[in-house]
């Protein structure tokens, strides 16, 4: 279970790098909001899933 863990972080933490490089070249703002928006939850999503292995890896020792 941890190591999907780490498999589905490293792929949402390529997912926000890839939507900030999108939204540095968007001219529309609300496209660029948007893109913020979903950088937004992905982070939240990120900072919970690292928590939660983080707890994970404490309860294994």
């Amino acid at each position: 279970m941890i190591p999907e863990y780490k498999r589905n972080l490293d792929r949402l933490r390529q997912r926000r790098l890839d939507l900030l490089r999108e939204r540095e070249l968007e001219p529309s703002f609300e496209k660029r909001y948007k893109l913020t928006v979903r950088i937004c939850r992905l982070k939240s999503i990120i900072t919970s899933t690292e928590s939660a292995l983080h707890d994970m890896l404490e309860y294994d020792k």
